[in-house]
């Protein structure tokens, strides 16, 4: 009799799911999206992010955001069923899993709306109203808010039409007033809530503009004033849990005030920054490692600007010098440790064109040796920067923007793309989500660009770095990573598509890793990228993310190997600490983000742990194109790697190959077919240059047929253990990979016929 209850219950789950997903359905067609998107989970994201923001000084804030935990821990339970317990997804026991997430996910929305409605009493509200026409009611206050602090405009969304309406809202770029760019769907149902954030970075009046779009129909926009006020508030910075020690000037804090007290009654000296540029005599901000003797490590307390890192084993290891463990503070060339200065061992580092400085403390305890450059690599054209980054250090959501300009500066980063992520930490919803996308005017300076992107995550399909977009891409994951139940829907292609149509650049981020190594799909790290031979094949990834974390070599050869111009790049994605870069030549044109971006999506760049690489074919950079009427053809390379000690040996690769090597190479090579060719020593890879011979196209059987193979298995697990909706849902993915392959089909055939296994 159990076993025939079971049975009966698991029936009804399973009804009650493909009812609940046909329900769903049916809304979601009602509120199309841009990139297949469905609009309810977009806007549930949306409320997320504001509620991070609120639910530190509003408990019901926090009361809904607690809600999202218990969602998100319910979308990972279907992923157990299916990973841990190796259950397909159309079981009954997971059937009953997916309705319960929904559920959920359904209330708290609703919740949501309840609690922004209930809001617009309280907090300034910007109210838009559809009917004839597009109704603004705003009395333009001044919002006032502590510098460095973030206060919320509600933007409320209602209509009176019986069809649903599309609008599109666009601020002006303003660091001090924070506005993303959105597309948002409406009907007479439910309003629709957006924010504003009121987010000063210094006293004084600031104003911007948000522009609204009805469709075609009609447009208007509303000004927004925000006066910044003292005294300033950093609590927005100081919410999450960290052991590490950061402020940007220690000279109130009592632990600082002891234990100078302590050097002082020892009659000792503290230790004393003073660090200026060689040539310009400006403060230089730089890394400092302090030991003693014994190896212990001293970080803080420190007074001035600095940010101080309570980490052993952070950051890469580069051939310049031998790995420093930690812990590590940065600071901006002036500051003092409260630390006495006898039996004390400095290190003090600035990135990869500058050599470190290694020295005892002085008795005085000042230190006012500055690191020197061994190469000037803008003075060559060459700029350096990393197209993917979330913390300042291991494990940190990136809410501590006030030191990205030291930090960046002290490691040399010329552009720092800080990305916008989806959840795994129960502090954030989606992090590092503090300011819109493009380049952060008030945080850059002419040598040090940070600018904001957006990784787009899917576990078995791939994660994307996307830079250069006019709007954030909702709802930032898909899948288990997107934490609320959501489908595996849509593909990446289709966020490649998007992000395309936005002039965008696009990046595979940790580039093939683990998905050519036969390990069974799962929705969870480290099973990514499986989509990713797809996405390559139809032409809207436009780099491959090589050093970083996880990046693979032989891969990217492959993907060469089948014919496609695919550049790579560095992004260190946890670390900046020594972190690998890609440097990008821009020559005698302005160092410009946009100008390095143009240059990086054309592969004229190496990417680099440490040594300088240069490198040409025929008097081409990386990424440029060589075409000749006949084969074979003989032509001239050259290529150098150098270290602060001079040239290290270097190799030539053609098609994967080492076809010469040695120090300084000035040489020529003869080629039988066409061919990539690019530069590589220890620790640099260039990008290559393509050589077209009698028009034949690159292109190598063997790579394309393993690439089939990938795709075959990310089918096999779209049809058993995906999550979708619908079924239509489920074929849009299959339809997608079966064209993906058709383009390697065609690879291996043009092959064959040229006579390249």
């Amino acid at each position: 009799m159990k076993l025939k209850n079971k049975k009966y219950k698991a029936e009804i789950a399973v009804f009650l799911f493909l009812a609940c997903f046909c329900s769903h359905l049916f809304i979601t067609n009602a509120w199309a999206h841009p990139g297949h998107t469905d609009s309810r989970l977009a806007e549930l994201n949306d409320y997320l992010m504001a509620l991070q923001v609120m639910r530190h000084s509003d408990p019901d804030a926090e009361l809904l955001f607690q809600r999202w935990q218990e969602l998100r821990e319910a979308s990972w339970k279907i992923r157990e069923l299916t990973d841990e317990h190796d259950l397909p997804i159309d079981d009954p026991e997971v059937a009953v899993q997916i309705e319960r997430t929904i559920e959920l996910r359904e209330a708290l929305l609703v919740d949501c709306r309840t609690f922004f409605r209930e809001k617009t009493s309280v907090l300034p509200t910007v109210r838009i109203h559809l009917d004839d026409q597009l109704n603004i009611h705003w009395d333009e206050p001044v919002v006032t808010a502590p510098v460095g602090s973030r206060g919320v405009i509600l933007v409320e969304i209602t209509s009176s039409r019986s069809h649903h309406a599309h609008l599109r809202l666009t601020g002006e770029a303003n660091d001090h007033i924070l506005f993303w760019a959105k597309s948002l769907m409406v009907t007479d149902q439910n309003p629709v809530y957006t924010f504003i954030y009121a987010a000063p970075l210094e006293e004084g009046p600031a104003k911007t503009s948000i522009t609204v779009n009805w469709a075609d129909r009609e447009s208007n926009s509303f000004p927004v004033h925000v006066d910044g006020t003292l005294p300033a508030t950093y609590e927005w910075y100081n919410h999450v849990p960290a052991a590490t020690m950061f402020d940007m000037d220690h000279r109130e804090d009592e632990e600082y005030q002891d234990e100078n007290r302590m050097v002082k009654e020892k009659a000792g000296q503290p230790i004393r920054f003073h660090i200026r540029d060689h040539e310009t005599g400006e403060p230089m901000p730089v890394r400092v490692e302090v030991r003693d003797d014994a190896g212990n490590a001293y970080w803080t307390p420190l007074r001035g600007p600095s940010y101080a890192v309570e980490r052993d084993q952070a950051g890469f290891q580069t051939p310049l010098w031998p790995f420093q463990q930690g812990p590590f503070f940065y600071i901006g060339g002036d500051a003092e440790l409260g630390v006495e200065a006898e039996g004390k061992t400095v290190h003090i580092y600035r990135g990869f064109e500058y050599e470190p400085v290694v020295m005892p403390v002085p008795e005085d305890g000042l230190v006012n040796t500055a690191p020197r450059r061994w190469i000037d690599m803008p003075s060559k054209g060459w700029y350096s920067g990393h197209t993917h980054i979330h913390t300042t250090d291991v494990g940190l959501p990136v809410q501590y923007s006030r030191f990205w300009p030291l930090v960046t500066r002290a490691e040399d980063f010329g552009v720092s793309s800080i990305l916008t992520l989806q959840g795994e930490r129960d502090t954030h919803s989606i992090y590092a989500d503090e300011y819109p996308m493009g380049r952060l005017d008030s945080h850059s300076t002419q040598d040090h660009h940070i600018i904001f992107g957006e990784e787009y995550r899917n576990n078995p399909y791939g994660h994307l770095a996307l830079l250069d977009l006019e709007y954030l891409i909702l709802p930032v994951s898909s899948g288990s990573l997107g934490e609320i139940g959501g489908p595996d829907y849509p593909p990446n292609q289709f966020i490649l598509d998007e992000a395309d149509s936005q002039g965008g650049l696009t990046i595979g981020a940790h580039f093939g890793h683990y998905f050519m190594d036969g390990r069974p799909i799962l929705s969870s790290w480290p099973s990514t990228g499986f989509e990713l031979p797809v996405n390559v094949a139809l032409g809207n990834l436009h780099m491959a993310e090589i050093y970083g974390a996880g990046g693979q070599e032989e891969i990217w050869y492959k993907f060469l190997n089948s014919g496609f111009d695919l550049p790579a790049t560095a992004g260190p994605d946890w670390v900046m600490k020594d972190a690998p870069r890609a440097y990008v030549y821009i020559g005698q044109n302005s160092f410009t983000t946009d100008n390095w971006l143009s240059g990086l999506r054309q592969g004229r760049s190496f990417i680099t742990k440490g040594p300088m690489l240069f490198f040409t074919v025929e008097d081409k950079l990386p990424g440029g194109h060589l075409h000749y009427p006949n084969r074979p053809q003989t032509i001239t390379v050259n290529a150098s790697a150098l270290m602060p000690d001079g040239s290290i040996p270097v190799e030539i690769i053609v098609n994967g190959e080492v076809v010469a090597s040695g120090t300084d190479i000035a040489e020529t090579i003869t080629l039988e077919d066409s061919a990539w060719i690019a530069a590589r020593t220890e620790g640099a890879h260039s990008n290559p240059v393509y050589v077209t011979l009698e028009g034949r196209p690159r292109g190598y059987a063997g790579p394309a047929r393993e690439f089939i193979e990938v795709t075959e298995q990310l089918e096999e697990w779209v049809r058993t253990k995906a999550l979708f909706e619908n079924e239509e849902q489920k074929q849009t993915v299959l339809n997608v990979l079966a064209e993906g392959k058709a383009v390697y089909e065609n690879i291996i055939r043009r092959a064959e016929r040229l006579g390249r296994e």
